[in-house]
């Protein structure tokens, strides 16, 4: 439990990262940058300590890894990009929304069953729609394209950790974590050059340098945490992430959260710790 909580915090101060740096350059360049130092950081990790650790040896477990890392990767990039053209907000409460397919899951297929199961999605989704619906007194107008990237990152990143659950009974936390930044840099790249963007100088001192150990550290506890426990406990442990990251935005980002942001955020929360 200790491992979830430490990358809580270290994912809140992430993510308030991502929200100032993508300001001042595009998401893609941030990304690739930031797993171009993590990748190098684990691959040095994986090359002094290779019998250490488990390799994928057949055709199926190469296949289920690399689609795990994929999805995560694309989970990644729905979510800077949303990032970019919304808030913290919004971020939080699409962040919260996705313990219930995850909750869901684990009750239907892994027979692990939540409590409160039907009162406590009740909860997640009025809470969740009573923030959308109080948005409209936003001055700020979030765009649909946000919206949508938000919905796939929740999408994403709910359907990846279920897999990277099932990745850890077989294979090394730290392994999994290198595969995963090399697969978010691979895939990354490729859209970045697709999109013919630039690449940020990788020898530049800016604050993705300081980026990369934060989300190493976040990375490697919250796969010990979800190693020791399953999906959906990890899910509920990491609501202290958004409530952490409301915070540092305030402080940080001088965002504005009014009272009805801080009061779906309850309904959610509630609602996700009542399944527990």
């Amino acid at each position: 439990m200790e491992y979830l909580i430490l990358s809580s915090l270290f994912f809140a101060f992430n993510n308030v990262l991502w929200k100032w740096i993508v300001a001042d350059y595009l998401p893609l360049q941030v990304i690739v940058k930031r797993s171009m130092l993590t990748s190098l950081l684990g691959g040095l990790v994986l090359v002094l300590y290779a019998s250490h650790f488990t390799i994928y040896t057949t055709l199926s477990e190469a296949l289920f890894v690399n689609l795990t890392c994929i999805i995560g990767a694309l989970g990644l990039i729905f979510m800077i990009y949303a990032l970019k053209e919304s808030t913290l907000n919004n971020f939080i409460h699409y962040s919260l929304l996705g313990s219930i397919g995850t909750a869901t899951y684990l009750y239907f297929i892994e027979d692990i069953i939540p409590q409160n199961y039907l009162l406590g999605i009740l909860l997640i989704a009025f809470g969740f729609c009573a923030f959308l619906w109080n948005q409209r007194f936003n001055s700020k107008t979030v765009q649909f394209s946000a919206h949508r990237n938000l919905a796939l990152m929740t999408l994403c990143f709910s359907i990846s950790g279920i897999m990277q659950w099932y990745n850890l009974k077989t294979y090394d936390v730290i392994f999994l974590a290198v595969h995963q930044e090399v697969e978010v840099l691979i895939v990354a790249g490729i859209i970045m050059c697709y999109l013919k963007q630039p690449i940020l100088s990788f020898f530049k001192f800016d604050y993705i340098l300081l980026m990369a150990p934060i989300v190493a550290i976040a990375i490697i506890a919250g796969m010990y945490g979800l190693k020791m426990t399953n999906p959906f406990i990890s899910s509920i442990v990491s609501l202290t992430a958004p409530m952490l990251t409301m915070a540092l935005a305030v402080l940080v980002l001088k965002e504005h959260f009014k009272w009805y942001y801080v009061s779906s955020m309850f309904m959610v929360i509630l609602g996700a710790w009542m399944l527990t």
